[in-house]
């Protein structure tokens, strides 16, 4: 049972109710405007022409991610044969030519232009050349500073504003062009800018010229107390998070970058921590600050060691692409390093026992390369292949079970009766039939066979004009190659009419039908009577008979 004092307690009670309520749906209400602003926002930047990266977490207040047509016209650059630097050369020790072709190889598909600067030798290096500090150093340090050294002076030497530098074991993804427009986009409208850029920056540099060094291939990095510098962008062709190392998922996370989006973004960021000398691009004023602080003042450490104390200092200025673009391709051998190292008998005898467990050693082919989502040195592979033998199968199938027929010259199996005659007599004999005179013929009947013996020159005129196939336009000749070669030519004709009459008031015997026949062929017919005798075959067959039955049959 409700009592009085109850009541009395209730109504105390309900405007401090009223006002919870109240607070609380304030907070609502704030909470849904600010995921409509967000969401908003978000739908607005996408639409746009520039791609949005939805886990960058604090914007560039100078760029709301649209790019301009000139800017983008200065970013596609990027697929000239120098990926939009000035000049592109890779440093390679002379004896590795093994190096050298492969990464002409890659240049030469991927419409590169790369030059040779050729590696030097520590031991070849002066005592009096070390800068000051350098004279700790390894060999194999100092040949590595003197090639780097000597790309540096290339630069200054030319009339180029940026240069890109690579080592002889480089690898990159197919996509690289598109990977470095991307890149240009982002370096034009770069929030890691201490001053604005200058006109000729606009106009043709496509990364801008503010920084010395920007690293492209480093072994290893971590990020810089000015985390909140950190401009990360979406890149389709940024490798998984699976092939991705360790030391640039860190470096991205430290970054604000997490979870799904390991894998599709890539970040510039000041260089601080960058190890290797793998792939790095230099301005012109940034190859005059490395060729000071690591050869005019001196040298303490390996060359990549050195620079990123300077880094640190702040006695350069560099970016850093994060994962980078370029990687080591490695063999897992002794071919990876240029290094000359004396092994002992034990440590030989060791790497003996365990390159026999592997199962083959297959060099390039087992080559990997971490931090690239397509590789270009195993697409290579791909691109240059070929199945010769199996393509002509599958276009032209074999035809090795059909025997091919050679078609004869002429379609009758019965021989042709040839005209024996000279040409002078063809040519009376054609004139009288009322046709066209015969054509100039050739007499080689003089050239006897090598291996034939030596006939009588009516012999062999007649031989040859016999093996000769008859014009197909000649009119009606004398025919019979039996017959005596010294007939005339007009009493051959009077002897055809006299046939033809006979024919036409058949008058004759079959005999002599069957003989006027024979006589009234013509050169140019294809098939002859069948009461074609057997003597006037085998004198007509010259091509097949050997000459000496044909001298006795004529």
């Amino acid at each position: 049972m409700v009592s009085l004092s109850d009541v009395r307690a209730a109504l105390v009670r309900l405007p401090s109710l009223a006002a919870g309520k109240r607070r609380r749906s304030l907070v609502v209400w704030i909470a849904l405007t600010m995921i409509f602003v967000a969401a908003t926002r978000y739908s607005a930047l996408t639409g746009s022409n520039m791609e949005y990266d939805s886990y960058y977490l604090s914007p560039a207040a100078n760029w709301n991610g649209t790019v301009e047509p000139s800017a983008r016209a200065l970013a596609s650059r990027a697929h000239n044969a120098t990926l939009g630097f000035g000049e592109m050369v890779y440093i390679s020790l002379p004896a590795r030519t093994d190096r050298q072709d492969a990464m002409n190889l890659l240049a030469s598909i991927h419409g590169l232009d790369m030059h040779l600067i050729p590696g030097v030798d520590g031991d070849t290096v002066h005592p009096k050349s070390v800068p000051d500090g350098g004279s700790s150093l390894r060999p194999p340090e100092l040949g590595c500073w003197r090639a780097h050294a000597d790309a540096w002076r290339r630069m200054l030497a030319s009339r180029q504003e940026t240069m890109l530098i690579l080592e002889d074991d480089a690898d990159f993804d197919v996509h690289i062009h598109d990977i470095f427009e991307r890149i240009s986009t982002q370096m034009q409208h770069n929030r890691l800018r201490v001053t604005p850029p200058t006109e000729r920056e606009i106009e043709a540099a496509p990364y801008g010229l503010d920084w010395d060094v920007m690293y492209l291939g480093q072994c290893s990095d971590y990020a810089s107390p000015r985390r909140d510098l950190a401009q990360v962008f979406t890149d389709p062709d940024a490798p998984q998070r699976a092939i991705t190392h360790e030391h640039f998922v860190g470096m991205l996370q430290s970054l604000g970058v997490y979870g799904k989006a390991i894998g599709k973004s890539r970040a510039i960021s000041p260089s601080f921590g960058p190890v290797c000398t793998l792939a790095y691009a230099i301005t012109r004023r940034g190859a005059q600050r490395l060729l000071l602080n690591f050869s005019y003042l001196g040298l303490s450490r390996a060359v990549d060691v050195d620079m990123l104390t300077k880094l640190q200092t702040g006695a350069i200025r560099g970016y850093t692409i994060t994962p980078p673009p370029f990687s080591q391709f490695q063999l897992n051998n002794e071919k990876d390093s240029d290094t000359k190292v004396q092994l002992t008998p034990e440590e030989l005898e060791k790497q003996k026992k365990e390159k026999e467990k592997e199962e083959k050693d297959i060099g390039n082919l087992a080559g990997t390369s971490l931090n690239i989502r397509n590789s270009a040195r195993h697409a290579m592979l791909v691109n240059l292949d070929r199945h010769n033998w199996e393509d002509y199968e599958r276009v032209m199938p074999s035809k090795q079970a059909t025997k091919t027929q050679i078609p004869a010259a002429d379609e009758s199996d019965e021989p042709v009766p040839q005209f024996t005659g000279t040409p002078e007599e063809g040519k009376a004999a054609s004139q009288k039939a009322g046709a066209a005179p015969l054509e100039e013929v050739t007499d080689s009947s003089s050239e006897a066979p090598a291996n034939e013996p030596a006939e009588d020159s009516s012999t062999s005129s007649t031989e040859s004009e016999s093996e000769a196939p008859p014009p197909a336009d000649k009119p009606a000749e004398q025919a019979g190659a039996g017959e005596p070669e010294g007939d005339e030519p007009d009493a051959s004709l009077k002897q055809n009419e006299e046939t033809t009459a006979e024919q036409e008031t058949a008058a004759v015997t079959t005999d002599e039908t069957t003989e006027s026949s024979v006589e009234s062929t013509t050169p140019g017919e294809d098939t002859v009577e069948e009461s074609t005798s057997d003597e006037q075959r085998e004198s007509t067959e010259g091509v097949d008979a050997p000459l000496e039955a044909s001298a006795t049959e004529t």
